[in-house]
């Protein structure tokens, strides 16, 4: 099932004046009931930047930015945040360079999760979609691109194989049937990250900081969604 309301508040901004984490990568600070920052290292025009992302939990403590619309409130505001909620990332800032890159490297938006038939018949022609167009998340989990290229990739294949089919919604279907199990373990598990965790996977995370056989397992979660929903899911064979 999917969330009918925005269950985090998406609050991104490319920075400077962050001495980056190492080993370098993406960051993730969990903290539970009021949401995550993620610290993503980027190379844009103007060189490394920081991206720092909060996904608050909408009306709690991280939620912080609402009234905020222009740049120089936005980085005010991004910089009081870290101080108080994110010290690790507070002691690596530079205070006279923390900056955004320029004016419009900010943004703030909620989004409501939704999954959607992905074929239909349009005046008699079949169309068919990939992407958010149809397969909506929460960007907690990072699968949005991920979730696209595999269903292009599907769609390629239904098409190979339907090379010689009427073009109709037989060929969609056949499309849907490929990837709806693929689609529904993304969801379930997208849908789960933004709820407390149960008690097993906090288990698995706390494990990970000791094995790396663990970590790495855990990393591959991203990567291949369907063991992030066994992890989830399939307790039993954990």
């Amino acid at each position: 099932m999917l969330n009918d309301v925005p269950q985090r508040k998406c609050i991104v901004g490319y920075f400077t004046g962050v001495t980056q984490h190492k080993p370098l990568g993406i960051n993730v600070t969990v903290l539970p009931e009021i949401g995550e920052m993620f610290e993503i290292p980027a190379i844009t025009e103007k060189g490394s930047v920081t991206i720092l992302f909060i996904m608050a939990v909408p009306d709690k403590e991280l939620d912080t930015f609402k009234t905020i619309k222009d740049s120089s409130s936005f980085t005010k505001q991004m910089k009081k945040t870290v101080e108080e909620f994110f010290r690790d990332i507070h002691e690596r800032l530079n205070a006279q360079e923390f900056s955004l890159i320029d004016d419009r490297a900010f943004l703030q938006v909620a989004i409501k999760p939704e999954i959607r038939l992905p074929y239909m018949s349009f005046n008699d022609k079949l169309v068919i979609g990939c992407g958010d167009s149809v397969f909506l998340h929460d960007p907690i989990t990072g699968q949005g691109s991920n979730l696209s290229s595999y269903c292009a990739e599907q769609l390629y294949e239904t098409l190979v194989d339907s090379k010689h089919d009427k073009w109709d919604e037989k060929i969609g279907l056949s499309y849907w049937n490929r990837i709806k199990t693929y689609v529904a373990e993304v969801t379930q598990w997208t849908n789960a990250m933004s709820q407390p965790l149960p008690q097993h996977v906090v288990n698995t995370l706390l494990e990970g900081v000791t094995n790396q056989e663990q970590a790495n397992a855990v990393a591959e979660w991203f990567a291949y969604p369907p063991s992030a929903h066994k992890a989830f899911f399939q307790k039993s064979k954990t």
